[in-house]
C-alpha cells in the first residue's frame, strides 16, 4: 500500500465525500450544518494550503489551513477523513507529519475545535502534537461539546 500527500483539488472531493467517516460527518453537521462535500469546497476556497492524502492513488482525506487573523499569525486547520483512512491509519500517519509542518509557513499558531465525540480525530491531533483542551460547551450550530485544540509553530 503506497501512501502519499498531494496538493488538494476539487476533483478529490467527490471520492472523499462518498466515504466520509461517520464521526467526521457528524462533527461537520454539529459545527456548521455542512455536508462533507460543502465543507471541503469551503475549505479549499478559503485555505491558503490544502492537501489530499492518497492510499494507492485513492483519496482518503483532505486537510488544510485557513487564515483567521494574519496580524497575529493565527490559522484554522481542518480535516475530513474517510473510513478507508481508518483501515490504514499507521501507514498514513508516517507520511503526514512533514506536510503538517508546511501548514505553519506564514502562521505562528494553528487553532480550531473538534467534536468531543470524534475520538479518532482527537487521537490523531494528539499524535500530531496538538494540545487538546478540556471540553467547551456550547460550540457550533448544534451547541454540542467540542474541544479547542492548538499548536504553536
Amino acid at each position: 500500500m503506497k501512501a502519499e500527500i498531494v496538493i488538494a483539488t476539487p476533483d478529490h472531493i467527490v471520492d472523499i465525500a462518498k466515504k466520509v467517516r461517520p464521526e467526521d460527518r457528524a462533527e461537520l453537521w454539529a459545527a456548521t450544518l455542512a455536508k462533507p462535500d460543502d465543507a471541503m469546497r469551503h475549505g479549499l476556497d478559503y485555505s491558503d494550503k490544502a492537501y489530499t492524502g492518497l492510499l494507492d492513488g485513492v483519496a482518503v482525506c483532505m486537510w488544510g489551513v485557513a487564515p483567521v487573523c494574519l496580524l497575529n499569525g493565527l490559522g484554522a486547520p481542518w480535516m475530513v477523513g474517510t473510513s478507508d483512512l481508518d483501515q490504514h491509519a499507521l501507514k498514513f500517519l508516517r507520511v503526514c507529519r512533514e506536510p503538517l509542518l508546511e501548514l505553519f509557513q506564514g502562521y505562528d499558531k494553528l487553532e480550531n475545535y473538534v467534536d468531543a465525540r470524534n475520538t479518532k480525530a482527537i487521537r490523531w491531533l494528539k499524535f500530531m502534537g496538538f494540545n487538546v483542551e478540556e471540553t467547551e460547551m456550547p460550540y457550533g450550530a448544534l451547541k454540542l461539546p467540542f474541544h479547542r485544540f492548538w499548536k504553536e509553530a
